[in-house]
């Protein structure tokens, strides 16, 4: 289920993950010292970014993200509240505008893309859909698309997102993003075992239907129904979550690895243009959701903005806004881009077939 590595990797692995999560942890405790909006998220992120630029080697490897992203979704889950579930009656209006969003955005940040910076069209949609990183990449791959270009674009536009989404929902709310974590009950050990073994099962059958971040969501879900129903009540501890979200900032920020500052430099421009362009689009369909249904501007802008499922539920999960609603609203919008791939990309001449 998680892809845990042989003796030889996990030796060859371990000096560069230690290392990235001493940066990573450092960046976080500054920026909490700072006062600095989600800071064990935002400040990890950028001092590894910054570290991977220069040339150290970050990493996270994946088994770690996986097991980080299951327990996060234990802990997200834990938010889930009969009232909650009350609200999901006004969730499909929302999806309605969320859906007749999605194009728009697409294609207005593909075609300045296509029609000024001269990329042809494939890369530069798949450098515009919002969200479904690995899926992006993994279709762009398959297809010989320019893989290191879209990547980049991706990679940056989750980036500026983590950085800027909790401060401008600071400001617009009120929201004190820079207090401490509560003190929370802890799981006892029946419901802890009860939570992990829901939720590695939930894992397994998603992970069946070849959709990702299979552990987020099982975890996720196994909790959000055990803790509506009042079975189990408690939430991991704090240290856990400081620790996940450091390896959550990390990994984004490890994602600049091998790009150089002569290759950023050269495609920032590119990244930068689509983010403002989906940012104002985003926020656009978010205002509009907000307006129409009474939702929280925070809870709408973390669900129409244009990142990936983990790291805007995890945002959701730490601001305190509804992180099923959020994730509800992701999840959709990567089935959607699912069912359109195939009628949107085609394999071009030459590309590989695996």
């Amino acid at each position: 289920m998680f892809g845990l590595p042989g003796r030889q990797d996990l030796i060859r692995d371990l000096p560069k993950f230690a290392a990235t999560l001493a940066v990573a942890g450092s960046g976080g405790a500054i920026a909490a010292i700072l006062g600095l909006p989600v800071p064990w998220i935002s400040g990890a992120m950028l001092a590894a970014a910054a570290a991977a630029i220069l040339g150290a080697p970050m990493t996270i490897p994946r088994w770690v993200r996986e097991i980080v992203f299951f327990f996060l979704g234990l802990n997200i889950g834990a938010a889930v509240t009969p009232e909650t579930i009350a609200g999901v009656v006004t969730w499909p209006a929302s999806l309605l505008v969320l859906i007749v969003g999605l194009p728009i955005l697409s294609f207005g940040c593909a075609l300045p893309l296509m029609y000024w910076r001269g990329w042809n069209r494939d890369d530069a949609l798949m450098a515009s859909i919002p969200g479904a990183l690995t899926f992006i990449l993994a279709l762009a791959d398959a297809t010989g698309a320019n893989v290191p270009r879209i990547a980049m674009v991706q990679a940056v536009r989750v980036a500026i997102l983590t950085a800027i989404v909790p401060p401008l929902v600071s400001m617009t709310s009120g929201m004190d993003l820079t207090m401490a974590m509560p003190v929370r009950e802890i799981p006892g050990p029946w419901e802890a075992v009860l939570l992990v073994g829901s939720g590695l099962l939930l894992t397994y059958l998603i992970e069946l239907t070849r959709f990702p971040a299979a552990g987020l969501l099982g975890a996720l879900l196994a909790s959000a129904a055990l803790h509506a129903t009042d079975v189990v009540s408690a939430f991991m501890p704090n240290w856990m979550l400081m620790i996940a979200f450091v390896v959550l900032g990390g990994s984004i920020g490890a994602r600049f690895s091998g790009l150089g500052w002569q290759r950023l430099l050269s495609g920032l421009f590119d990244s930068a243009m689509t983010f403002v362009i989906g940012f104002v689009i985003a926020l656009g369909t978010a205002l509009i959701a907000t307006a129409w249904l009474g939702f929280p501007f925070g809870q709408t802008i973390l669900a129409f903005a244009p990142g990936g499922f983990e790291v805007m539920v995890v945002m959701a999960f730490l601001m305190g806004v509804d992180a099923a609603y959020v994730g509800a609203h992701h999840t959709v919008r990567f089935v959607v881009l699912v069912l359109l791939a195939p009628v949107l990309f085609r394999k071009r001449p030459g590309a590989g077939e695996d």
